[in-house]
């Protein structure tokens, strides 16, 4: 699974983060992850832990710039879950 950050046209507003899972030689189209992680607002810089989370969840942080944080681009962290 590959996760990035674009601001391509049919996201919720600013730049959105976005999967893809490699199956049978090649990427699927990529699916924005929705609006319980993409917000009006930018989110950034997502990484992927893969391993030693949990046996169906991978763990993902990412930076937002969304009301509420404590300013600039704060860290946050959300479940994603693993490919079959």
């Amino acid at each position: 699974m590959m996760v990035f950050t674009s601001n391509r046209p049919g996201g919720f507003g600013g730049y959105d983060l976005y999967f893809s899972k490699f199956e049978n030689g090649a990427w699927d189209i990529p699916q924005n992850f929705g609006a319980t992680i993409n917000t009006e607002f930018d989110e950034y810089r997502p990484i992927l832990f893969e391993e030693g989370v949990d046996i169906k969840w991978h763990m993902m942080v990412f930076s937002s710039n969304r009301e509420g944080g404590m300013g600039g681009f704060d860290l946050y962290f959300v479940g994603v879950e693993k490919a079959e």
